[in-house]
Parts: structure tokens; C-alpha cells; sequence
């Protein structure tokens, strides 16, 4: 059954998403045909005054519950379908529902006039779809079949030799027909039939191919990045190398290992400490903003949020003492429940927010930090009283190397990187962050309130849907099952 599949669509996960998706629509579609059918027979007859034999109520009655039972199992069974090539996929539960489909239009056919029917011209619908999903040469074969058999029973009934089952009431009285009417009418559906496969089939195959070469270009741009990134990280360490050594030898002597220095000498020299301190700080942004534009999550562990934020002021308990900083942290949680996440991106994340507030606020200012919760989600308040951010600069603050107008440059350095690295961390753990000034603590100076929002249960998306391998399909539904339903 390998050949069913097009050699282009095989490991083409795209392909694979569009059969599932379109054998869904075609499972609900069919309920509608169902409705249809039973209209068929009671409008028919009570609006339209249609006489149906008994012959014919009986077999389009079995017919539409032929169809309503095969549509449940079909449902059902979509469900264990793969998309592995080697064994029973979704492309063959498509031949299936096409097979079944046609031979109960078949019947109807039969049973309501075969060339005369008004339900024959359903065929031409049912090759369009089936060429939205099967293989043109598969399509065709079946065109081929469903004319000939159209073909057979229509002259056997000009030839008298099956019985024909008009609708009474749909025509005056029996039409009759030449030999060359049948046959005209028989060349105009073949034709129309092949054109919709041939126009349809080409048409699919084409959007499927276009769809194929925008993912493998958008696969280049991302190795492409990724090689961007990794030659950004290499270079860094090339020059933080240097940097490192002059901030070292400045250690020194600002230390007195090389002897005493004058005043003037080494407040020139505490000013080229700052700047060499600031410029690595600086690099390890732009390495961290790197590292996790090449970070590919697909794990989580289990973390006390107050122990990590708890963790993190400790670390800048010496600043905090030096500036005389008034710093809380109020636990609001009525359930101090753990959060599923990554640690790693979390304690940067944090950290950079923590550490902006104890830069821009004055000595003996407040810093507050909330944790709350609200519907399964996590939210993290870190405010202060320090100096805010116009709220012209508001929208911008998250753009990497921007830095609000009001910060003095020469009182607090920085590169801008900091909160760009902390929104692309909280985003990519499934959480928001926005930021707010004048802050609630504000009293002479207006300080900023940053908050943060994240799942209990963050899930890390290992592949997006609409790039995915066959593979992918079989190792893990749900996410696929849920767009589906």
C-alpha cells in the first residue's frame, strides 16, 4: 500500500495534517448528507409530490442508514490511524470512506433513474473531493470505474435488460430516449468528470508543493540563525577574554598588589573598572540572548518560586544593605502549590527584573515582591519606588538595546538587553510580563511594577503542529486531536 503515497509527501508532515483534517470534514459532512437523504424521501413525497415505490423507500432508507452506521465507525476508527507509510494510515481510511461513499451513490443512483437520476451528478462532487486527498492516478482509476459501471446500467436500462426506477412525479411521463441522447450524455459526464480530477488533482498537488518548499525555506532560515547565533556566541567569548584581563590587572593595582596610587590615579581607575564590570555585563546578555535563541525546551522540574526569588535577593544582599533598601516579600497564595517549569530561565529571568529594581532605586527605597495566584496561574509583582518609566517609553521597554529617556547614563549603565532577555524567557515558558508607572509603592519618585504571569503547569512545546514529521504524529495526538475537535 506504499504506493498510495506520493514519494513527494511521505515524510511531509503538512500532508499528513491536511488528510486527518479533510477525513474529519468529510465524517461530518457526511451527517449532513444523511439529513439530506431523509428529506429527500418525506419533502419528496409531501412537498414535491414525488411517488416512490415501495422498492425505492425501502432501499434509500437502507441506504441512509448504511451510511449514518459506517460514518460512526469511521469516526471511531480515524482515531487509531497513523501516519506511518509501513502500516494502516490515514490516506487509506480516505480510499475507504471515497469506496463506501461512491457505492451508495451508486445504489441511489440505480434506484432513482440511473441517467435519469438527479442524484447522479454527485459523482462529479465526489472526484474533487477524492482529488483533494488520493493520488491522481488512484482518482482516475476510480473515474474510469464509476463511468463504466454509469455507462453498463445505462444502457442495460435503454436495453430493457435491468428494470428502471423512475421517480413518479419528477417527470410528466417516460421520457424517451435515443441511443445517441445516452450516449451524448454519457461522453459530456465522462468529460466533466476527468476535467474536475485533472483540474482539481493539479491544483491540490501544486498548493501541497508550494506548502513544502515555504517550510524547507523557513527550515534554511532557521539553520541559518541558528549558525548566526553560534558564531555570535563564539566570537563573545573571544572578546570577553580580553575584557576579563583588563578588569583583572584594574583589580589589582585599585587593591594596592603594585603599590600605593594617588587619589586622581584611582578614581580614573574605579570609573575603568565600572565600564569594564558594565561591558561584561553587556556580553553575557547578548551570550545569554544567543544561548537561548538555540535552547530547545522539552523538559520541566518541579520548583518552589519563593525559595528561588528568596535565592536570588540573597545574592544581592550586600547592595541592598549598602543602599539601605526597605526590601519585602509577601506569600498571598493560599496554596503555596509548587510550579512546573525551567529553573535555569526562570532564576535569569528573575534575577534581571530583581536586580533593575535594586539599580534604579534610591538609598533607602522599597522594594516589594508579590506572589499570588489566580486560576491555575502563578502571578509574580516585583514594584518599587524607584526612578519609573515615562509612559511614553512604556510600549518600548521590552525592545532589545532600548533604555527609557529618563535614566541617566552616567549614573546607571546599561545595555538595554536586560528586559528583551527577561520577555523572550517568560514567553517562551508560556507566561506574560507587562510593566507599570508610576507602581503602587509610588511617592516621590513614581517606580515601575513589573508583572508576571505563568502556568502552574507549563507544557514545552517539543513541535508545532504545523510543522511536523510523520514520526511526531506517532508519538504524540493530543495536540493535533485537540485542533482537530
Amino acid at each position: 500500500m506504499k504506493a498510495l503515497i506520493p514519494e513527494w509527501a511521505r515524510n511531509y508532515g503538512e500532508f499528513w495534517r491536511a488528510i486527518r483534517i479533510r477525513n474529519l470534514w468529510f465524517i461530518r459532512l457526511r451527517y449532513f448528507a444523511v439529513i439530506s437523504l431523509l428529506l429527500f424521501l418525506t419533502a419528496g413525497e409531501f412537498l414535491l409530490n414525488f411517488q416512490f415505490s415501495n422498492l425505492q423507500k425501502i432501499s434509500i432508507s437502507i441506504i441512509t442508514l448504511s451510511i449514518f452506521s459506517y460514518n460512526i465507525i469511521l469516526y471511531k476508527l480515524r482515531k487509531y490511524t497513523t501516519c506511518d507509510i509501513s502500516s494502516f494510515n490515514s490516506l487509506h481510511l480516505s480510499l475507504i470512506q471515497m469506496i463506501l461513499d461512491l457505492t451508495a451513490l451508486m445504489i441511489l443512483v440505480y434506484y432513482t433513474g440511473i441517467i435519469e437520476s438527479p442524484l447522479y451528478i454527485f459523482f462529479i462532487f465526489h472526484m474533487i473531493i477524492g482529488s483533494l486527498i488520493l493520488p491522481a492516478y488512484v482518482v482516475y482509476i476510480i473515474a474510469c470505474l464509476i463511468c463504466l459501471v454509469l455507462s453498463a446500467l445505462t444502457l442495460m436500462q435503454n436495453f430493457g435488460i435491468v428494470e428502471t426506477h423512475l421517480i413518479s412525479g419528477l417527470y410528466d411521463a417516460r421520457i424517451p430516449h435515443t441511443m445517441a441522447y445516452d450516449i451524448l450524455s454519457l461522453i459530456t459526464f465522462t468529460a466533466m468528470i476527468f476535467i474536475s480530477v485533472y483540474l482539481a488533482n493539479n491544483i491540490v498537488r501544486q498548493l501541497y508543493k508550494r506548502e513544502q518548499q515555504l517550510r524547507e525555506t523557513l527550515q534554511r532560515l532557521d539553520e541559518a540563525e541558528k549558525a548566526k547565533q553560534r558564531y555570535t556566541i563564539g566570537i563573545i567569548h573571544e572578546v570577553k577574554t580580553p575584557v576579563t584581563a583588563i578588569k583583572s590587572i584594574i583589580d589589582l593595582i585599585l587593591n594596592n598588589y603594585l603599590g600605593d596610587i594617588n587619589p586622581e590615579i584611582r578614581e580614573k581607575l574605579k570609573r575603568a573598572q565600572i565600564r569594564t564590570g558594565e561591558t561584561l555585563q553587556l556580553l553575557n546578555n547578548i551570550l545569554r540572548l544567543s544561548r537561548l535563541k538555540l535552547l530547545d525546551i522539552r523538559s520541566t522540574e518541579e520548583i518552589d518560586i519563593l525559595e528561588l526569588i528568596t535565592g536570588l535577593t540573597n545574592k544581592m544582599e550586600e547592595t541592598i544593605k549598602a543602599k539601605s533598601i526597605d526590601f519585602r516579600i509577601k506569600d498571598l497564595r493560599k496554596e503555596k502549590k509548587i510550579i512546573k517549569s525551567d529553573i535555569t530561565l526562570l532564576e535569569l529571568a528573575f534575577s534581571n527584573l530583581i536586580a533593575n529594581s535594586v539599580k534604579y532605586v534610591n538609598e533607602g527605597g522599597v522594594i516589594e515582591i508579590l506572589l499570588d495566584e489566580s486560576e491555575n496561574k502563578l502571578l509574580i509583582e516585583i514594584c518599587d519606588n524607584g526612578i519609573g518609566i515615562p509612559k511614553e517609553d512604556l510600549p518600548n521597554i521590552f525592545k532589545q538595546f532600548y533604555r527609557a529617556s529618563n535614566v541617566k547614563r552616567s549614573e546607571h549603565e546599561g545595555s538595554g538587553l536586560g528586559l528583551a532577555l527577561v520577555k523572550e524567557i517568560i514567553e517562551r515558558l508560556g507566561g506574560t510580563i507587562s510593566a507599570e508607572s508610576p507602581s503602587r509603592l509610588a511617592g516621590e519618585m513614581p517606580g515601575t511594577c513589573f508583572k508576571v504571569s505563568l502556568d502552574y503547569n507549563f507544557q514545552p512545546k517539543s513541535y508545532d503542529i504545523f510543522q511536523v514529521s510523520p514520526d511526531n504524529y506517532l508519538n504524540d495526538k493530543s495536540n493535533l486531536e485537540e485542533y482537530l475537535e
